[in-house]
């Protein structure tokens, strides 16, 4: 069996598979307040079953660490203590599978990979000519690919320099990033800059998310209700649920939707135009916005044709299909 590994920043994502049978765990894991308990947690699917280990990350970039070579060299460590007695195979952003001490003497190659391994697989089972976008928690990627080549910057830095990554996710983006104005009462209004309400609260006042996908931390700590999240969105305004009413707030959470959707169609656009492309592969828990901001594209559904599970977890289920392809089956003729 194979276990694949995704560790991001705020959620880390394990598939077991095997060659008939995946099993998928999507765990909410915030590496800026549990680095050091990533070996501990990396453990508990150690098994006798496991043959090899693969390993995507973005974690690297968290406040845990101050650059990313210790990112990468700390989270390698876990790795490595979690699963002493397992080959390890990092995927790196040229699209190889390379050794851990590989991954160590370049820790810029192996940073911030994990949507490498997902364009990989688009390529080689879906599409050679489109523009992939996985939109979770915390950000969107948008990599173009075009006649099979992976067209996406190395660094993450690049890529926001680039259109082909925007800090806006389903879940964790502060609303006050989205904008620092609203129309309100037929007024521009100021809104708060504190860390009041994020895009989770007004994704699932707009039925574009469930409760259940509601996985991180919320601003105030309390319920990822929608209830809650009506009260978090109120004190964007400075107010509560006894100055405004849920109608308003409606409205204050479709202008906030809006900013997203442009923010997406704007960078889409851009990328499109320079590639000379149209079709759209989306992925991750924001799916439903994507559909909302890409309806000019021909777009399709990882979540329709694969499952919710593996579009939430698209990098960890790619590194194991591609594993299985190219490691495994290869070494088995």
């Amino acid at each position: 069996m194979i276990l694949s590994i995704d560790i991001g920043g705020a959620n880390t994502k394990i598939t077991e598979m095997d060659d008939n049978y995946y099993k998928i765990h999507h765990i909410y894991f915030p590496m800026w307040k549990k680095s050091n308990e990533l070996k501990e947690l990396l453990k508990k699917y150690h098994s006798e079953r496991v043959e090899k280990i693969g390993v995507v990350m973005t974690a690297e970039l968290s406040d845990a660490y101050l650059d990313k070579k210790e990112g990468v060299n700390d989270i390698l460590d876990s790795v490595e203590n979690a699963f002493p007695d397992k080959k390890i195979y990092l995927f790196d952003v040229n699209g190889n599978f390379i050794t851990v001490d590989e991954g160590r003497k370049n820790y810029l190659n192996v940073a911030a990979s994990n949507w490498t391994v997902s364009c990989s697989f688009v390529s080689k089972f879906i599409d050679k000519n489109c523009i992939f976008v996985d939109m979770g928690s915390t950000t969107t990627d948008i990599i173009p690919i075009k006649d099979g080549k992976i067209m996406g910057e190395k660094t993450d830095l690049d890529r926001l320099m680039n259109n082909q990554l925007l800090y806006i996710g389903a879940l964790r983006t502060p609303l006050s990033f989205l904008s620092n104005v609203i129309k309100f009462r037929g007024k521009n209004t100021n809104i708060s800059s504190e860390y009041f309400s994020i895009t989770g609260d007004i994704n699932l006042i707009l039925d574009k998310i469930n409760e259940s996908d509601y996985t991180c931390d919320t601003p105030d700590g309390n319920l990822s209700d929608k209830y809650h999240s009506l009260v978090r969105l109120s004190k964007v305004l400075c107010a509560d649920l006894n100055l405004v009413s849920e109608n308003e707030l409606l409205n204050v959470a479709e202008q906030f939707y809006n900013k997203i959707l442009e923010n997406i169609e704007k960078n889409i656009i851009s990328i499109s135009k320079r590639y000379n492309l149209n079709n759209v592969i989306i992925a991750g828990l924001g799916e439903n916005i994507l559909k909302d901001a890409l309806k000019n594209y021909n777009i399709y559904s990882i979540s329709e044709n694969y499952g919710k599970e593996v579009s939430i977890s698209m990098p960890s289920y790619a590194l194991g299909r591609l594993m299985m392809e190219e490691l495994y089956c290869n070494n088995k003729h």
